[in-house]
C-alpha cells in the first residue's frame, strides 16, 4: 500500500488496541472440508476453484495482534527470535516491561536459557523475574464491532523442558503436567493472554523451557499432525488465484535489509512475528495448502547468492502446478528506506549521472538494473520451468514515467545490458486505489448520515472514473511499448486520516453496502479497462486511522451465507464467482480440492 503519499506508514507499534472479532467464520472451499469435520456448528459452502480466479489477495503483517491469526499454534504470531529479543517482554510482579529484553540469554531459536540475564544489563542486580509474550493482545472484534475478541474456551500450552509457566489477563489455568497445561478463556477481551516463563531449567542440566505451543484444545490434534494455519484461514485464502507475502516477509521493515541468506528466519525460530518476517518456507506451505500461485518480494539489499537460494528454495518447495510471482522489492519509487536505499546505490554506480539527473531517476535506473538482475536469476535456477515465474516490475500508478524509466535503465550500459525490459520481465504490476482524493472535510461530518452520502458521491464520480482512466492509458501504454500485460499489486480504497475526526466516517463508510458497490465498480472497470490480474490490498484488519483496508476486520467475521458477509467481502466473492479470468491463458490447473498437504513436524524443535 502506498501509504506514503499520505504521509503515512504500515508500521504498526508493538501494543495496540483496535476493533474486530467475531462469530465464527463461514468457510469456503472443499480444501478445508476434511479439516473441519471435527468442528460443530461451522456451516461448509463449495466453491469454484481459485483455477479462473481473477483475484488475488495481499496478507497481513504478522504480529501477535493481528486479526488474521493464521496459524494453529498462536504462540507463531510472536516475534520471538535470536535476532529479536524484544519480542519477548522482562517483568517484575509490578512492573510489566523492565526493559531489558537486550540482555536475555537466548538459544538459535529465540527461547531463553536461563532467566539469568547477561553481564551487559546495567542494572545490578537485574531487575526482572520473569520473561513472557503477548497473545491475541489488542484484537478488535468481529462483525463490525459486535462480536468476540477471539475464540472463548480451552487452550492447551504444549511445551519441551522443565520450569513453570503462568497466565494472565483473560486466561486461567485449569490444569498442569508436564510439557502440557491447560488453560481457559471465559471471556475474550482485548487485553488477549499474558504467557509468562517463571522458572526455567530449575535442575540446571540445559533442559530450559522451550518448543512452546498455544493451541486452541480441539485443533490439538491438526497441530500434532504437522499442520500449520487455522482451517478458518485456510477457507478464508480458498478463492484468491494468488496469495501476496510482501507483508510477511516485512519487506518495508527489516525483512527487506536481509544481505545475506543465513540470516533470513527460519522455521524453527520460536516466533514468525518479528521484524526480519515469516519464513519463506511458511509461505510456500499457505500456498500449498490453498492451491495458490505465490507472489514473493525480494529485499532490496539481498546478494546474488540470496537471490538465487530463494529461487532454488522456492522452486524445490512450490507445488508444480502453481506459479510463482517475483518482485523485487515493494514500491521502490516511494519514500521506504529502499527507496534511499537505491537512490544512494545508483548515485555510487554512476556518480556522473548525479549533474545531469534527478535523484529519482537514478533510483529507478537503478531498480530497474537490479529487476532486471534479479529476473535473469530465477529463471536461470528454474531452468525449464521458467514458464513459472512471473517476473515483475513494480510501477506508480498513474505516473508512467516511473515504469518507462525503470524498463529503459539508460544508465546501465554495456553489452547484454539496458534496456531492462528485455530481461525476462513478464509484468507491469501498479496499486489502483480509489479515494475521494482529500480528506473528509467537517462539513461532512455534520451531515445527518455523518458524511456517507458526500463521501460516496466522491468516489463514484470523480475518483473511480481517474482510476479508470489511468487504468485505460496506462494498460495501453505497456501493451504497445513493452508487450507488457497490467496487472494490480495492491488496490482497493485507500480511506486514510491523520486525525481522528473522520474516522468513524470511514469505517461507517467501509462497512457500508456502497462500498461493496464501489468495490464492484472498481474491478469491472478495471477488467474493461484492459487489466489482468487484481491482487487486493489486505485480507484482514483492523480499521483505524491508517486505514480500513482489510476486506474482513476479523479472522472470525461472518462469510456464510454469503449475505451476511462484510459488503467489501461479498464483491470481492461475488465478481471471483462471475468473471473468470479474461486473459489469454490465465486457467491454469492451480485450486487443488484435495486435502493440503501437512508440513513435516520439523516444527517441533526438540
Amino acid at each position: 500500500m502506498s501509504l506514503m503519499r499520505f504521509g503515512f506508514s504500515r508500521r504498526v507499534p508493538r501494543c495496540v488496541s483496535s476493533s474486530a472479532n467475531g462469530p465464527v467464520a463461514g468457510l469456503i472451499g472443499l480444501a478445508a472440508l476434511m479439516l473441519l469435520l471435527y468442528a460443530p456448528g461451522n456451516a461448509l459452502a463449495a466453491t469454484a476453484a481459485n483455477a479462473k480466479s481473477p483475484l488475488g489477495m495481499n496478507l497481513t503483517a504478522m504480529a501477535y495482534w493481528t486479526n488474521e491469526q493464521p496459524f494453529l499454534n498462536a504462540f507463531k504470531t510472536s516475534g520471538v527470535t535470536q535476532a529479536n529479543p524484544t519480542g519477548w517482554w522482562t517483568h517484575t510482579v509490578m512492573n510489566f516491561d523492565t526493559k531489558e529484553e537486550a540482555y536475555l540469554q537466548l538459544d538459535a531459536n529465540g527461547y531463553p536459557t536461563t532467566l539469568t540475564a547477561n553481564s551487559s544489563d546495567p542494572n545490578s542486580p537485574q531487575l526482572f523475574t520473569s520473561v513472557g509474550v503477548l497473545i491475541f493482545r489488542g484484537m478488535g472484534q468481529a462483525n463490525a464491532g459486535t462480536g468476540a475478541y477471539y475464540r472463548a474456551g480451552q487452550y492447551v500450552v504444549l511445551y519441551d523442558g522443565q520450569g513453570t509457566l503462568a497466565y494472565t489477563m483473560d486466561a486461567s489455568l485449569v490444569s498442569s503436567k508436564p510439557g502440557r497445561d491447560v488453560i481457559n478463556v471465559a471471556n475474550p477481551t482485548s487485553q488477549g493472554i499474558d504467557l509468562r516463563i517463571t522458572a526455567t531449567d530449575p535442575s540446571h542440566t540445559g533442559n530450559y523451557l522451550r518448543n512452546i505451543r498455544v493451541v486452541k484444545a480441539e485443533e490439538e490434534s491438526l497441530l500434532a499432525a504437522g499442520n500449520v494455519f487455522e482451517p478458518y484461514f485456510l477457507g478464508l485464502m480458498q478463492n484468491f488465484r494468488v496469495l501476496r507475502a510482501m507483508q510477511w516477509l516485512a519487506i518495508d521493515e527489516a525483512g527487506g535489509s536481509l544481505i545475506n541468506w543465513t540470516s533470513r528466519p527460519q522455521q524453527t525460530d520460536a516466533g514468525w512475528g518479528g521484524p526480519n518476517g515469516v519464513p519463506l518456507e511458511v509461505i510456500l506451505q499457505l500456498c500449498n495448502s490453498v492451491g495458490s500461485d505465490c507472489w514473493l518480494n525480494v529485499p532490496h539489499q539481498a546478494n546474488n547468492d540470496y537471490i538465487t537460494q530463494m529461487a532454488t528454495l522456492v522452486h524445490a518447495g512450490l507445488n508444480a502446478s502453481q506459479k510463482v510471482y517475483v518482485e523485487f522489492s515493494n514500491e521502490v519509487w516511494n519514500g521506504y528506506p529502499q527507496g534511499d536505499y537505491a537512490t544512494a546505490q545508483g548515485q555510487a554506480l554512476w556518480p556522473a549521472a548525479t549533474a545531469g539527473m534527478q535523484a529519482w531517476q537514478i533510483k529507478l535506473n537503478w531498480y530497474g538494473m537490479r529487476v532486471a538482475q534479479t529476473c535473469d536469476i530465477w529463471k536461470s535456477v528454474w531452468g525449464a520451468d521458467a514458464s513459472r515465474v512471473v517476473c515483475v516490475m513494480g510501477a506508480q500508478d498513474g505516473n508512467w514515467g516511473t515504469a518507462t524509466t525503470a524498463l529503459s535503465c539508460p544508465l546501465w550500459t554495456g553489452a547484454g545490458n539496458a534496456p531492462c525490459a528485455s530481461h525476462n520481465i513478464n509484468a507491469l504490476a501498479v496499486s489502483p486505489y480509489f479515494d475521494p482524493g482529500f480528506q473528509a472535510p467537517a462539513s461532512w461530518l455534520t451531515a445527518a448520515d455523518g458524511g456517507l452520502a458526500q463521501l460516496f458521491q466522491q468516489i463514484n464520480t470523480t475518483a473511480l472514473p481517474a482510476i479508470s482512466n489511468e487504468n485505460i492509458s496506462g494498460a495501453s501504454a505497456m501493451k504497445s511499448s513493452y508487450n507488457l500485460p497490467l496487472i494490480a499489486y495492491e488496490g482497493g480504497q485507500s480511506l486514510v486520516t491523520n486525525t481522528a475526526s473522520p474516522l468513524s466516517l470511514y469505517t461507517t463508510a467501509n462497512r457500508d453496502p456502497r462500498m461493496g458497490a464501489a468495490y464492484t465498480t472498481a474491478l469491472n472497470n478495471w477488467k474493461t479497462d484492459g487489466g489482468q490480474l487484481f491482487v487486493l490490498y489486505s485480507d484482514i484488519s483492523v480499521p483505524n486511522q491508517f486505514g480500513e483496508f482489510g476486506a474482513l476486520e476479523s479472522f472470525l467475521d461472518t462469510v456464510n451465507p454469503l449475505t451476511r458477509a462484510p459488503p467489501k467481502w461479498q464483491a470481492i466473492q461475488n465478481f471471483i464467482s462471475g468473471n473468470p479470468c479474461w486473459w489469454t491463458g490465465c486457467a491454469g490447473t492451480i485450486g487443488s480440492t484435495t486435502t493440503p498437504t501437512p508440513m513435516a513436524p520439523v516444527l517441533s524443535v526438540k
